[in-house]
């Protein structure tokens, strides 16, 4: 079991058939200095089992830069759903691959209990991790219960509240958005993201976002956020 990201997948490094052809990155010379870049990427609420990371390719030739794929697994069971569906993807890619004339696929969107994407430079400097499962979004109503009760008893929503007396009241309250990972805000552990909107014009909104450690009961940062839909 690993209860770190990085810990999980040391041998596990795959490359893209157009990463290779191009001899972008050497697995024997480049494979530790990229682990070593990657931040502290703790598991959610179950240790990995393993994992599959992908260095892909981003559909140009010659290619600026690749894109990282890390998909996480929590049981035997599923990392051979993930292997199963990274064979499947690989024999599309080949069946289409005539390089260098043709676009082929990559590797996004591959079964996994836990999925995250990046960019690396062609030279190596990495850049932010972000999650990419749809379940982030999937919050309990009683946890939902518990972040707004602690955000309604800090100064920074108080002294919100009062200076948005003209808010439009169908913006509705604080809203429940995302489980966010320690890689995408640089505190050690997973926080809930409950956002408090403040502007939207048909296309973009702002607010203010909230980010709770629901095991310490605390607000841990304040910051703002901007979206757009569409």
């Amino acid at each position: 079991m690993y209860y770190d990201l990085r810990h999980a997948i040391l041998n596990n490094i795959r490359l893209h058939p157009r990463v290779a052809y191009q001899g972008l990155f050497d697995l024997e010379t480049q494979a530790d200095a990229f682990i070593a870049s990657l931040p502290s990427m703790p598991s959610f609420r179950n240790p990995y089992h393993a994992a599959i990371t992908i260095l892909d390719w981003d559909h140009k030739l010659p290619s600026q830069k690749l894109k990282v794929h890390l998909y996480a697994f929590y049981s035997e069971t599923t990392y051979q759903a993930g292997l199963e569906s990274f064979d499947d993807r690989l024999e599309v890619i080949g069946a289409k691959d005539q390089y260098p004339e043709f676009d082929v696929p990559d590797f996004g969107d591959l079964f996994a209990d836990e999925a995250y994407q990046a960019e690396l430079s062609i030279d190596g400097k990495l850049g932010d991790c972000v999650l990419t499962s749809a379940w982030r979004r999937d919050i309990e109503p009683e946890e939902t219960s518990q972040a707004i009760s602690l955000i309604k008893d800090t100064p920074e929503y108080k002294e919100l509240i009062k200076s948005q007396i003209n808010r439009p009241v169908h913006f509705g309250g604080l809203e429940p958005v995302s489980w966010t990972p320690p890689c995408e805000t640089s505190y050690a552990k997973w926080t809930l993201d409950i956002w408090y909107l403040l502007a939207f014009d048909g296309r973009v909104g702002s607010g203010k976002s909230f980010l709770v450690d629901l095991d310490k009961g605390e607000l841990i940062q304040y910051r703002e956020f901007s979206v757009q839909t569409g």
